[in-house]
């Protein structure tokens, strides 16, 4: 990240976003908007998210802005400065509320780019306490029973994977793995799915966890970002794609002439 082309960036978002609330032209402010969402584009790039970065360029600055510009062609032009104050008020009143909100939650966020925050790594589910028992469990590669039962109780017998788990020693962050078997068409066998850290900590690893270490190996992408949007979660992007293409045709058939 570039600190300073960043800071540029977010005061000209700024400076935009007033423009627009400001402009008593509909059509000004649909523009404004759109150079809006493409400088959020730079910022996604910025971030090393260039998928995002690119759904937003193309969605957000180019079919967004294009369609909001063609039917206001087809409206009647309104001068805004006669709109009642208190609408613009309690709208104003509204927006700072939802963006002290913002701010209060912001806190509780994990620090960008950590690694073990719950997006990227795993997330908690909960601690046993040891009897003696347990910890020798799991170096003998058996998943004891209470924990055994705890996951039963989070996710259901069927979901939880635990008949038949392996546990396996995890020799880059200690603790153990626990494998489940995935009872995929394409790719069966064990797949690491819960960690329980030498404190007896147990979490479930998040999704980009495979995405990160299988995607190569299973999709044949390098670029595990595109091999998750494309190929994990393939039918999720179909269905945006399906959205998008629908919400295009509507308008296009609402603006199309008699």
């Amino acid at each position: 990240m570039i600190v300073p082309l960043d800071l540029l960036v977010i005061l000209f978002m700024v400076i935009a976003g007033i423009m627009a609330l400001r402009s008593k032209d509909l059509l000004i402010s649909a523009i404004v908007l759109g150079i809006y969402s493409y400088a959020m584009a730079t910022i996604y790039v910025q971030m090393n998210s260039l998928d995002v970065g690119f759904t937003e360029a193309v969605v957000g600055a180019g079919i967004s802005t294009a369609l909001m510009v063609s039917s206001l062609t087809k409206l009647k032009r309104v001068d805004a400065s006669k709109s009642k104050k208190l609408k613009a008020v309690s709208g104003a009143i509204f927006t700072l509320f939802m963006a002290a909100l913002l701010i209060y939650v912001v806190e509780d966020l994990p620090k960008f780019g950590d690694e073990n925050s719950p997006a990227n790594k795993w997330i908690e589910l909960f601690r046993v306490e040891d009897n003696g028992e347990l910890i020798h469990q799991l170096k003998q590669g058996k998943l004891p029973s209470e924990i055994k039962s705890r996951l039963i109780s989070i996710f259901g017998k069927d979901f939880s994977g635990v008949d038949g788990a392996v546990v396996v020693k995890n020799r880059e962050y200690g603790g153990w793995d626990v494998l489940i078997e995935k009872k995929e068409r394409f790719f069966p066998g064990k797949e690491k799915f819960y960690h329980i850290s030498e404190n007896l900590t147990v979490y479930r690893y998040s999704i980009p966890v495979r995405w990160e270490e299988k995607s190569e190996e299973e999709m044949n992408t390098p670029n595990f970002v595109t091999a998750g949007l494309a190929d994990y979660r393939g039918y999720d992007t179909l269905g945006e794609t399906v959205v998008i293409f629908t919400a295009a045709i509507s308008v296009a058939a609402l603006l199309r002439r008699e």
